[in-house]
């Protein structure tokens, strides 16, 4: 098995370009979840009627519990050492 050698200066290259990365999956992770928000909060009843079919509410339920999902997601990258790793490609 090789061993991989890095100086500094190309190991924090690559640590920019996951930082990156990261960032932009939790980019695409906010809109992700403001558009489930928007699909689930635009379920309205059909017209004529005043309340949503059981289809309709099992529709919303798992829409919500698809839009939970992905602020849990966004919370494990936040509370991920991503801080950590930003100031030591920084140095």
């Amino acid at each position: 098995m090789g061993v991989l050698v890095m100086t500094k200066t190309q190991l924090r290259s690559k640590l920019r370009k996951l930082l990156d990365t990261l960032g932009d999956i939790k980019a695409e992770l906010y809109d992700l979840r403001d558009e489930v928000e928007e699909t689930r909060d635009s379920i309205e009843p059909y017209e004529g009627y005043n309340d949503l079919t059981p289809e309709q509410e099992e529709r919303q339920e798992w829409l919500e519990e698809c839009q939970y999902a992905i602020e849990n997601l966004v919370e494990c990258l936040q509370s991920s050492e991503i801080d950590e790793l930003e100031s030591i490609a920084e140095d």
